[in-house]
């Protein structure tokens, strides 16, 4: 269990604004570089701790897959496990002759353009000797930046509860397993979809954590965790079952110790670290509303307004009729609307907020397939032919990305096979699109398509196939 609160002394700083001469890079990359000397049953090494988030190597050993996806425990597992890991790589460093208050700098690709590059240090493999170097996906190696529609955390951002499969961190799950199906929407995006943007061991959970630039993605994820829970009316949960969960790690010296959420809440005091204020390095690329950056907002004190009332039970109001397969083109698959049940939805959507509560989602369920294929895609409802990439931003719902679909084939411990599902609100639109005279009550049409370097070579026709993915259905519903 953890011991008295931390002195604050480490700050994690935005990796793209390291002053010159900064050595924090140099320092981390050593400290890989020695971690991957160590026995790999040395539970400081660094196959060993990259195990820990997930591993296909047989038999396993002490913790192993243990990193908890699609559920609301996700953020603070990975919270956990993000400092022990920085604890072993900061005693790693200073036995280096390095400073003792190192810290994890972060990745906050959503900054501008620039910062949606990876950073230099990480791309060349500098024939072979490069402890940051990883094969990855997508041009990510040549300093292609991650496309806008999956850095920004926006919607996320922008949801007030977070319990809750489209609110911030997840629906409830049992704590047994470590991959369900009731991902939150942080999870979804930016961590999911960057995930899998990048590729490659990054894009697979049994060899996410071999890359090095996944612990700048993940201090990136926890920065925005606590964005979001410094904002009025945010909340982290109290119900029992999360704040009193444990989950146990190693430690700096190879013992093995336990955390449980509520010691994680507060990282200044209880953790002993704060992150910087991002700042940007080049100019924004202008972009619709719907992706445009939330502002930092600054911490608040004092009592929070109340919460807002959680959606009720959902009902189903039409779905797909047949499988829709996606190969890394675009595609699109109709989704019929039953009349008699979104009647009453229809016209509770006309009046204007707050005077009604209904919410709209749209649910793209059974995703199956033998492996991550390194594409996401975007969601869009009701997309214009030839509409400009602006003008499509406007009917763009949500990401479809393919992070941990071996797992769900292949679970661990008690879970069934499952496909992946991934579900968004798009009430926004509904009513936009009602506003404009433009929403369509017989059915409306879901098209997918590839984000980045995949889309011009789809839009192109030059495109290999990806291995395949079918989604088994999409579905509308409202509560």
């Amino acid at each position: 269990m953890m011991g008295s609160p931390q002195q604050v002394a480490h700050v994690r700083r935005n990796v793209w604004t390291l002053p010159p001469g900064d050595l924090t890079l140099a320092h981390y990359a050593a400290a890989v570089a020695e971690m991957k000397k160590r026995e790999p049953d040395d539970p400081t090494g660094w196959t060993y701790q990259a195990a820990l988030h997930g591993t296909s190597t047989t038999p396993a050993m002490p913790l192993w897959n243990g990193c908890k996806h699609g559920s609301w425990y996700f953020l603070a597992w990975h919270r956990m496990y993000l400092w022990y890991f920085e604890r072993i790589v900061r005693a790693t460093v200073v036995q280096l002759g390095g400073p003792a208050d190192w810290a994890l700098p972060f990745w906050d690709y959503d900054a501008d353009r620039e910062q949606a590059r990876i950073p230099p240090a990480f791309r060349d493999e500098e024939g072979g000797s490069n402890p940051l170097f990883a094969d990855r996906a997508n041009l990510v190696n040549e300093g292609e930046p991650l496309p806008v529609e999956i850095t920004s955390p926006a919607y996320a951002m922008g949801r007030t509860l977070f319990v809750g499969e489209t609110e911030f961190g997840g629906g409830i799950t049992p704590n047994g397993s470590t991959f369900w199906n009731r991902k939150g929407a942080l999870e979804d995006t930016p961590h999911n979809v960057v995930h899998s943007y990048i590729g490659r061991w990054m894009g697979r959970t049994t060899t996410a954590a071999l890359d090095p630039v996944f612990w700048l993605h993940h201090a990136n994820i926890d920065r925005l965790w606590s964005v979001w829970a410094s904002r009025a009316g945010h909340d982290n949960p109290d119900d029992p079952r999360w704040i009193s969960q444990e989950y146990s790690f190693f430690d700096a010296d190879g013992s093995r110790q336990s955390l449980a959420a509520s010691d994680i809440l507060d990282t200044s005091d209880r953790l002993g670290y704060t992150y910087e204020e991002p700042v940007l390095i080049s100019p924004p690329v202008p972009l619709p509303p719907s992706v445009r950056r939330p502002p930092v907002p600054e911490s608040t004190s004092g009592p929070s307004a109340p919460g807002p009332t959680p959606p009720g039970r959902r009902e189903m109001a039409g779905s797909s009729e047949e499988p829709l397969r996606l190969v890394g083109r675009a595609a699109s698959v109709a989704v019929p609307i039953d009349r008699r049940t979104t009647l009453p939805l229809g016209e509770a959507l006309g009046v204007d907020e707050p005077e009604t509560d209904r919410h709209v989602f749209l649910s793209v369920e059974d995703i199956e397939g033998e492996t991550n294929p390194d594409t996401v895609y975007g969601i869009y409802v009701n997309l214009p032919e030839g509409a400009s990439r602006e003008r499509a931003e406007g009917h763009r719902v949500g990401n479809l990305s393919f992070f941990g679909i071996e797992r769900a084939q292949d679970p661990r411990g008690d879970e069934h096979p499952h496909g992946l599902r991934v579900s968004v609100e798009i009430t926004p639109l509904v009513r936009r699109l009602q506003a404009e005279n433009a929403w369509d009550e017989a059915r409306l049409r879901v098209t997918f398509l590839p984000l980045g370097p995949a889309a011009a070579e789809s839009r192109e026709g030059v495109a290999d196939e990806d291995p395949p993915v079918e989604i088994g259905r999409v579905s509308l519903s409202y509560s």
